[in-house]
């Protein structure tokens, strides 16, 4: 199957760039989830240009960036994949240019984060500087504590996915902000965060294709122009962009919002030694790759909520997301991509409920309950 890399929504993420055909999207609270190597193998280049990034709060990832780079975006937190088919670019490297979404992805990434992600999309610990200040420590029992769930399945993503996967390949890689889209609708739609005292917080995408056409072409364009040196700021970009349409509602009114701290600056060392890495270690490096990505979307990922500032921690590892990535990899080849829908859900689980979101400055309380275990 080498079609059209999948993606990355974020909670980044992210991710942001989606994984080809073959692999899902790295994911990212963000990021999406976001791309992972086309469906008869992993691609050598770079990350392709025609899909939505995994990776938003992010994207969920698809499966991990094609090899140059990670999924664009996605919903929010870890956000759905790229998709689109590659446009073309430099030899080794599918589609020739970034992902669009990873996350993020996109997950949002890429949430997500993204929405973006991909809340795409991979979070980390302290803030960053000049941000809010050192997220309050927060063990077993304490207080302020919130965390997503993701319950989305296979089946309810199977008729997006392939309507979205086949005009994305039909219009060459043109339709891919509408399917990141699509995609960061089906992410958001199925997760909640919480527990609070008055019940669960919803979360909503808002974004349209059209807006994000622009974002996702100059980034695709300058990402090929510097032979993808540019990748990282596209991603944390089009993180933003996600983060900024997506709302958190309680009781179907709007509280809070997400918000991406993060740099291209500061995202590209991770980026390039990742890549390098997992291309030298044909993609055995990638799962840990994929996490290096989500803990960058978490630690510059906010979420404002009724006055009040949360940073985010990603808690997953590297080998729990290499099992992962590897079943959902190989049913995926025996069916010909058709389990590829819930290839992405499982990556999206794993990156959202991953996830943990704790009040900077330690103000506890309120309207947040002790933190929970973490729902997998």
């Amino acid at each position: 199957m080498g079609g059209p890399p999948m993606g990355g929504p974020p909670m980044g993420g992210p991710p942001m760039g989606g994984s080809p055909m073959g692999g899902p999207p790295p994911g990212q609270f963000g990021g999406p989830p976001m791309g992972g190597p086309p469906m008869g193998g992993p691609p050598m280049g770079g990350p392709s240009m025609g899909g939505p990034p995994p990776g938003q709060f992010g994207g969920p990832p698809m499966g991990g960036p094609p090899m140059g780079g990670p999924p664009m975006g996605g919903p929010p937190m870890g956000g759905p994949p790229m998709g689109g088919p590659p446009m073309g670019g430099p030899p080794g490297m599918p589609m020739g240019a970034a992902p669009m979404g990873g996350p993020p992805g996109m997950g949002m990434g890429g949430r997500p984060g993204g929405p973006p992600a991909p809340m795409g999309p991979q979070f980390g610990a302290p803030a960053v500087p000049g941000g809010f200040g050192a997220p309050m420590a927060m063990g077993a029992g304490g207080a302020g504590a919130i965390r997503p769930n993701f319950q989305g399945t296979g089946g309810e993503l199977f008729v997006t996915f392939l309507v979205g996967y086949l005009l994305t390949a039909i219009t060459f890689g043109f339709y891919a902000p509408w399917f990141y889209c699509k995609l960061s609708n089906f992410t958001m739609s199925n997760m909640t965060l919480g527990p609070t005292r008055r019940g669960d917080l919803r979360l909503e995408f808002t974004g349209k294709g059209g807006e994000l056409f622009v974002t996702f072409l100059v980034g695709a364009l300058l990402s090929v122009i510097t032979l993808y040196i540019y990748t990282p700021w596209f991603i944390c970009k089009l993180r933003k962009v996600l983060y900024s349409r997506t709302a958190i509602l309680e009781n179907e009114q709007p509280v809070g919002n997400l918000d991406f701290e993060g740099t291209g600056g500061q995202l590209f060392v991770t980026f390039l030694v990742g890549s390098l890495l997992t291309i030298i270690t044909l993609y055995i490096y990638l799962p840990w790759y994929m996490v290096k990505l989500k803990k960058f979307w978490a630690e510059h990922t906010r979420i404002h909520y009724q006055g009040r500032v949360f940073s985010a921690a990603f808690h997953g590892t590297g080998g729990e997301y290499f099992v992962t990535f590897l079943v959902g990899y190989l049913l995926t080849m025996l069916t010909i991509g058709i389990y590829m829908p819930w290839f992405l859900v499982k990556l999206w689980k794993f990156d959202y409920n991953n996830h943990e979101f704790m009040e900077v400055g330690g103000g506890g309380g309120g309207a947040f309950q002790p933190m929970m275990p973490a729902r997998r």
